[in-house]
């Protein structure tokens, strides 16, 4: 379940700085904003860039990406 403001992060027409407390689903919502831009506007992989601040959090975006995109072929 996504908060409202885990919500308003998704619209991804508008551009965001995302910024809060460690475990509060940023990570999360990047996940799902990257592949909602990849599946809604057919955008080509190659066209989309994630930039995170360490190789860690490049590692757990990478993941969450992963598995979103899993979920989502499962379903």
């Amino acid at each position: 379940m996504l908060t409202q403001y885990q919500q308003e992060a998704l619209d991804y027409k508008s551009h965001i700085l995302l910024s809060a407390n460690a475990g509060s689903g940023k990570t999360f919502v990047l996940a799902k904003r990257f592949v909602n831009i990849l599946l809604d506007d057919d955008v080509q992989l190659e066209n989309l860039v994630a930039i995170t601040f360490t190789d860690k959090a490049a590692g757990e975006l990478n993941k969450k990406i992963a598995n979103e995109i899993e979920e989502r072929i499962q379903n």
